[in-house]
């Protein structure tokens, strides 16, 4: 007589479960899950209403998910490690956010029922970080604070079940420094693989272009104009747009840069907001 065996969850995949934020009516589970793509020991990971698949590999871990319009049948994301704390990161990074506008409310007064910059008052009130925040158009909430010898500007859009963050000078559009804005991409940037995807080529110009390409070329990044802004991000995840005033100057710690990132989910805002706030960035 042949027997199927019992499938049971890897234990990384509950460690991963209890790393992420607890919803207010269902903690994150971790069930044994076979996929139809590879033979790996996976688990489904979900908490009622959103689901992600995860598998966990000799060297690395593959995330799939139900994208709009879209079934689980391949893997979208593949983290460079099967610790369960960047597991996790890169869920609260990547897969939450796209959930979260997969999930979004069509009704767009359902969507102005949530404010997620009020949500967050009270995070910043606890660490007591002094911030202002204010309204724009009347759909556009924005909360503003100091990070070192930045401004961070967190916009939540009522159409858009994600935030936007701007990093910016005190007094200057372009007044924040190359060096300062380095150590805040760290922060939302995909975990960097074992290896360096490429050597920088020429197709990127300019000393802070080729800086910030060095160190988070995996984002990936890419240079549209020839001494031009970066942008990085894919289709799901932060994206962003770096700029500097002379992307022809000199790559100083002090270079003048400003920033824009969009997509960053709720969850993973919490998660990094110790460092956003840091009075001693």
């Amino acid at each position: 007589m042949t027997t199927t065996p019992v499938l049971t969850a890897p234990a990384a995949a509950r460690q991963v479960a209890a790393l992420l934020p607890a919803g207010p009516l269902t903690p994150w589970q971790a069930e044994p899950f076979r996929t139809g793509y590879d033979d790996a020991p996976a688990a489904r990971i979900t908490d009622g209403s959103r689901t992600v698949i995860v598998a966990f590999h000799t060297n690395h871990t593959t995330l799939s998910w139900a994208r709009r319009g879209e079934s689980t049948t391949f893997p979208l994301v593949a983290v460079p490690s099967t610790d369960p704390r960047l597991v996790a990161r890169e869920i609260l990074r990547s897969v939450l956010p796209d959930l979260d506008v997969t999930n979004a409310p069509e009704d767009d007064r359902a969507r102005q029922a949530r404010n997620f910059v009020d949500e967050l008052g009270p995070h910043f009130t606890e660490r007591k970080i002094p911030t202002s925040a204010y309204t724009v158009h009347g759909d556009v909430k924005v909360r503003i604070w100091q990070r070192g010898p930045a401004l961070l500007l967190l916009e939540s859009h009522m159409h858009e079940p994600t935030l936007r963050l701007h990093y910016q000078g005190l007094r200057d559009f372009h007044g924040g420094t190359l060096a300062d804005l380095e150590a805040l991409l760290q922060l939302i940037m995909p975990t960097p693989p074992r290896r360096a995807f490429k050597v920088i080529g020429p197709d990127v110009t300019g000393a802070i272009p080729r800086r910030l390409y060095a160190q988070f070329e995996h984002a990936p990044m890419r240079q549209g104009t020839p001494y031009g802004a970066l942008s990085f991000g894919r289709n799901f995840g932060p994206v962003g747009e770096i700029e500097a005033p002379d992307y022809r100057a000199r790559a100083r710690d002090d270079s003048p840069v400003h920033a824009t990132v969009g997509r960053l989910g709720l969850d993973f805002v919490r998660s990094i907001l110790d460092q956003l706030t840091d009075p001693n960035a």
